[in-house]
């Protein structure tokens, strides 16, 4: 065949060498084809020279491996390479690792490099653990051995802690050498949200909190006299004001309940190792509710009635205003605002259709909502009270009269369901109650079924002209 020298069966190189393939062909210059699993592998590779082809995969990886071709035309020839990973050993662990416990809220730990030490860079590994958890946490990382101080701002929260030391290289973690004994460490809190004042009403909850950096114990203070940590509940003295003291994480909450006009300017504090702050109880007067009306009331009255709102709050003479509409209402002789200990009244002597709206009562957050809607009283037609029937002839003039009883009533006058209009044929005369449709010189096509209307009243005429 074209391929004189072939690839060996298989090929094992060690991870991170160079696996190097050589092909030689019957003829010279001729261009093959190197690929691994099927895909092509890049020419950057791959050189030729005369009748010789290489293969250059530099610092093979395990994900080098598999099936690798040359092809020339119809004659291939193929090696399996296998990628063999090196064994390293894990850096021994550090020796004489001791803890010293001479400083206050500190502890010393010392230890010596590990015996060999490890043939490449190395760093070693602090460890905790809060004594009771089954948890060790990384404090930090170390490059040299010798002596390091762990201070309590290491730790989350106040306890007994252990550490244990490891070395760590490329090649893997020794074992971890635990240090004898245990050490007493607090953090140092500090405030991530103070207290602010606070603010109720006579008779709710004053509820004081803040966050620290830290879990911690902490002291609260009333006016001044220490809170019992071991009784979470309690009241200053006999009949006096009652707290609960709680603690959630970083949280730390009092609860006063109930408080009173007289604990008002109540001085809180709070302390504990780098934390000490405090604020201050006011309490304001109670807030204003509306009693009447609960639920948005709808009114509907007739013009010139009189028109009264009422609301009435749960405080005496606490201001209110009144709107219309979303405006606010300016008095007038049309529209009167009084109050009178707990209710607050508007009232129209005299509705009229323009006095109609939406109104509100207001004060401090709270409001009474009114939609009044004043109509015209009902129109009554008078006359004619039955079915009329007018027969004439062509040229004469027809009359058609209505009397309502209201003198302002709008009328109107329709003709086979239709509305008519004033015009040269048709003339609409209107004297106080009384209405007319004049026909001044009827012709036969001016006949018909005609309707007086007023409000929901209709009056009926038939008119035949011959």
């Amino acid at each position: 065949g074209p391929i004189l020298k072939r690839l060996p069966r298989k090929l094992d190189v060690f991870e991170g060498e160079n696996a190097v393939l050589l092909v030689e062909t019957r003829e010279a210059g001729v261009e093959g084809r190197w690929s691994r699993d099927g895909e092509d592998l890049p020419a950057t590779c791959q050189s030729s020279s005369g009748h010789m082809h290489a293969l250059v995969l530099p610092g093979v990886t395990r994900e080098d491996a598999g099936e690798v071709t040359f092809s020339l035309g119809n004659s291939r020839t193929t090696t399996l390479l296998r990628v063999k990973c090196i064994k390293h050993n894990p850096p021994g662990p550090p020796v004489l690792a001791e803890m010293f416990k001479g400083h206050k809220n500190t502890v010393l730990l010392t230890w010596k490099p590990p015996e060999p030490a490890p043939e490449t860079p190395f760093i070693y590994r602090l460890e905790r653990q809060e004594v009771g958890s089954e948890d060790w946490i990384q404090c930090f990382s170390i490059e040299k051995a010798g002596a390091v101080e762990v201070p309590g701002d290491c730790v989350p929260s106040e306890g007994d802690y252990r550490f244990r030391v490891c070395t760590v290289s490329e090649h893997g973690r020794s074992s971890h050498v635990v240090f004898h004994g245990s050490a007493h460490l607090v953090p140092t809190a500090r405030l991530v949200a103070g207290l602010d004042d606070v603010q109720v009403y006579d008779g709710e909850d004053a509820v004081f909190s803040l966050d620290l950096s830290t879990i911690i114990q902490g002291t609260w203070f009333l006016n001044g006299e220490e809170l019992k940590s071991n009784e979470p509940e309690g009241q200053v003295e006999p009949g006096a004001l009652r707290y609960r003291m709680e603690q959630k994480g970083l949280q730390h909450r009092l609860i006063l309940q109930a408080v009173k006009h007289q604990d008002s300017g109540a001085l809180v504090g709070f302390s504990c190792p780098g934390v000490q702050d405090s604020a201050a109880l006011t309490i304001q007067e109670s807030p204003v509710h509306i009693l009447s009306p609960q639920d948005k009331v709808s009114l509907t009255f007739t013009t010139s009635e009189r028109v009264v709102l009422t609301c009435e709050l749960s405080r005496l003479d606490f201001p209110a205003s009144w709107y219309k509409d979303g405006q606010k209402v300016e008095e007038s002789a049309s529209l009167v605002v009084k109050m009178d200990g707990r209710k607050h009244r508007l009232i129209m002597p005299e509705a009229q259709v323009q006095d109609s709206g939406e109104f509100e009562c207001r004060t401090e957050g709270v409001s009474a909502f009114f939609s009044v809607s004043i109509q015209e009283p009902p129109v009554h037609i008078l006359d004619p009270r039955e079915h009329v029937f007018v027969h004439a002839i062509t040229s004469e003039c027809v009359m058609l009269t209505c009397e309502v009883d209201r003198e302002d009533a709008p009328v109107h006058w329709f003709k086979d369901g239709q509305e008519v209009e004033e015009n040269d044929f048709v003339v609409l005369e209107n004297e106080g109650p009384h209405h007319r449709l004049v026909l001044p010189a009827a012709q036969p096509p001016d006949g018909g079924e005609f309707q007086c209307v007023a409000g929901d009243e209709r009056a009926y005429f038939t008119v035949t002209i011959t």
